[in-house]
């Protein structure tokens, strides 16, 4: 079970962070628009694909269920944030694949893939 939760944390991971880099010019804008940091537009997508590979490979575990954890609360935070906005932009979340304006649908989607990695870090440890 746990293996499995975490192959299916680390594909979503790595379909974003290729997708970002697919299409850096445009993840860039949406990212800005979004309030990220100049630094966090690179080492986004580069963290994303880590951690997706870590968790395949079952590299250090339990420190990268809690990185990737980390990493969506931050985004979460991020959405909660600028779900307030008047104006949504695009989520951005897989690229500029994502068109669409931000929801509270990417909220939930960030709540079960934070699921997820504590069912498989659980699984692993119990």
């Amino acid at each position: 079970m746990s293996f499995v939760s975490a192959v299916v944390v680390a594909a979503v991971f790595v379909y974003a962070g290729v997708a970002k880099f697919a299409t850096f010019g445009n993840w860039t804008v949406q990212a800005r628009a979004l309030g990220a940091p100049d630094p966090a537009v690179v080492l986004v997508p580069v963290t994303e694909i880590s951690l997706g590979v870590l968790l395949v490979g079952r590299w250090w575990f339990i420190q990268t269920v809690v990185a990737g954890v980390l990493l969506l609360i931050v985004f979460t935070a991020l959405l909660l944030i600028r779900l307030r906005d008047a104006e949504r932009q695009p989520c951005a979340c897989f690229g500029s694949t994502s068109k669409r304006p931000i929801s509270w649908l990417d909220v939930l989607r960030n709540v079960v893939l934070i699921a997820v990695l504590i069912v498989a870090a659980v699984s692993t440890v119990g």
